[in-house]
């Protein structure tokens, strides 16, 4: 009986073991290649819908293309990738014959390389110290002095200057100008107007005006800025 029993369980323990040995060699591995299966169509479809969304992006930037290229062309006008002088000549001829002005000179100076501005950082004032319940405020001129710096306003905050790392010394560069032009007040005041919202940008840093000796009624005008070029690399 004891041997009967033996038999058994040592029957029992193989088949223990016969079934332990199929969950590790055949059952687990197909579980584990399924979950790997699945996670990686999981992967796939996420990539396959980035890219769904990718191409539907690239082709409505596509239908706006022309649009994005007649911007482009508007932008490089505006500052070009070299000096482009003869052009900005034209624009000073047209900008004359349409506010009835006339160009007597232009003077173009030496590039400026480009230097980003230092970013200011905007202390706040110092508090007064507070004085001591004891003591008595003071009298007379002192008094008086101290009511008059309290009642001072304080300045403007300096604005934080935000900059564009890609440009920089290397691509980005200002030209001088000085244009001179005649004409009457009006057509004076047309002039530099067109000139400042021209198609070509200038910045205009001094101005200045004064009749003509054989003609008080023109002004003799001094008109002295920058206009940018942005090189390509």
């Amino acid at each position: 009986m004891d041997k009967y029993k033996l038999w058994v369980l040592g029957l029992a323990v193989v088949m223990v073991g016969i079934l332990a040995m199929g969950w590790f060699v055949g059952v687990d591995p197909q579980l584990q290649a399924k979950a790997a299966a699945d996670e990686q169509r999981v992967s796939v479809e996420a990539q396959n819908d980035a890219t769904v969304q990718t191409i539907a992006k690239l082709k409505g930037d596509f239908e706006s293309i022309d649009a994005l290229r007649a911007e482009l062309a508007g932008l490089r006008s505006s500052i070009p990738a070299d000096g482009d002088l003869p052009a900005f000549l034209t624009q000073l001829d047209t900008l004359a014959a349409e506010s009835g002005t006339t160009v007597t000179s232009l003077t173009v100076a030496e590039a400026i390389e480009y230097t980003a501005p230092e970013t200011s950082v905007v202390v706040p004032p110092a508090e007064a110290p507070a004085e001591d319940s004891g003591e008595e405020a003071a009298e007379g001129d002192e008094a008086a002095e101290t009511d008059a710096a309290a009642s001072e306003p304080e300045g403007p905050e300096t604005p934080t200057v935000i900059t564009d790392a890609r440009i920089s010394a290397e691509n980005f560069v200002a030209i001088p100008i000085t244009v001179n032009v005649q004409g009457d007040r009006d057509g004076v005041r047309s002039f530099v107007d067109k000139l400042q919202h021209g198609p070509r940008l200038f910045m205009a840093t001094q101005l200045s005006m004064a009749p003509k000796d054989d003609a008080p009624e023109l002004l003799v005008t001094v008109v002295t800025g920058y206009i940018y070029t942005l090189l390509e690399k």
